[in-house]
């Protein structure tokens, strides 16, 4: 469901109560960040370019970067709430990118055993993937995403003016996520088709687009499936296994992103008898320009042990979503050594 709203003179748009997408929603932004009940979370970066954001709300401000997913910062997030007198009516406003969301997610989760929150996402990743789904959560050491729970905001702001400000990298940890949605989804397949020249460009409406796209595509899947007991939502770890194995084996030193670029061409390649030969073509295409060419260079046994301790996995076998055509996908379960081989194959 749509709904055109206007807030002052300015529209904006409601996707199934919960979305709201606009080219610029500072004033409902704000609004929501003074009311007295709300508490808000983001990193130093996100503090330093939108301080009036966060003026005069109550803030908890973490050092940006992903070392910040742990349980430390979750617990200093819940100590922030209680010297600062949150209680069950209180409400958290996470603003930032993935990690910001992840881990202010995590605290409603659990501080009081739950309070509401509201995510308003910084980054083009977060836009396109992370802000949706409902999924809070910190690492375990190397392991990602270990420990978490399911805690839906109750609303989502996705305003394109925060993607203006955004660093090379960052686009392409982006990047990353809308050409794993696009393999899943053959109407933004078709839309990335058409406008791949004006993704690069970095066009506002192009890519305000994709995001409007992307966040309506993962919300279909989660309202099918939103605690993964299906198995429908695990088509949106395609690339995951292979790009959380490498940012484990690699220590963190790329961003997400370009691990989850990484993740699929690895695990395209490891499918490639199922994978249709054409998409399997354009698959390895999108990648090589994403990443300008740059193959992997990652430690094999280190991120074989990392995929073996991956959540998704079952029975004592490695999970991998294959795409077959956009729209068509099929999990593939590989034995410790078959993956490895597989891997191996895939990286040489």
């Amino acid at each position: 469901m749509l709904m055109l709203i206007i807030f002052g003179r300015i529209p904006y748009y409601k996707v199934n109560n919960y979305m709201i997408f606009g080219k610029d929603l500072t004033e409902q932004i704000k609004a929501v960040l003074a009311q007295k009940n709300v508490f808000a979370v983001t990193d130093d970066n996100v503090f330093r370019l939108y301080a009036e954001l966060f003026d005069p709300a109550r803030t908890f401000v973490f050092p940006a970067g992903e070392s910040q997913k742990q349980l430390a910062a979750v617990s200093g997030i819940c100590a922030f709430l209680h010297q600062s007198g949150a209680d069950r009516h209180s409400k958290i406003a996470a603003a930032g990118g993935g990690v910001a969301g992840d881990i202010a997610g995590f605290a409603a989760a659990v501080y009081m055993r739950g309070i509401p929150w509201v995510n308003i996402p910084t980054t083009l990743l977060a836009q396109c993937d992370s802000a949706v789904g409902g999924k809070t959560g910190v690492d375990l050491g190397a392991y990602k995403n270990i420990i978490g729970a399911f805690h839906f905001p109750e609303e989502v702001y996705f305003s394109a003016h925060f993607l203006k400000s955004l660093p090379g990298r960052e686009f392409l940890c982006g990047l990353g996520e809308i050409i794993k949605t696009a393999c899943l989804s053959p109407k933004i397949f078709t839309y990335f088709t058409q406008n791949e020249q004006a993704v690069y460009r970095k066009n506002e409406s192009v890519l305000a687009n994709l995001v409007r796209l992307c966040a309506d595509f993962k919300d279909s899947v989660v309202r099918q499936d939103p605690f993964e007991k299906t198995g429908l939502r695990k088509i949106l770890n395609y690339g995951h296994t292979a790009g959380h194995a490498f940012e484990a084996a690699d220590n963190h030193r790329l961003s997400h992103g370009e691990y989850v670029l990484h993740g699929i061409r690895a695990e395209n390649r490891m499918c490639r008898e199922t994978v249709d030969p054409g998409i399997y073509g354009v698959i390895e295409r999108w990648i090589n320009r994403a990443l300008n060419g740059a193959e992997t260079d990652f430690d094999l046994e280190k991120a074989v042990e990392a995929a073996a301790g991956d959540k998704k996995n079952a029975g004592g076998k490695i999970s991998v979503v294959a795409v077959v055509r956009p729209g068509e996908h099929r999990e593939i379960f590989f034995t410790k050594e078959e993956f490895k081989q597989k891997l191996a194959e895939a990286l040489s």
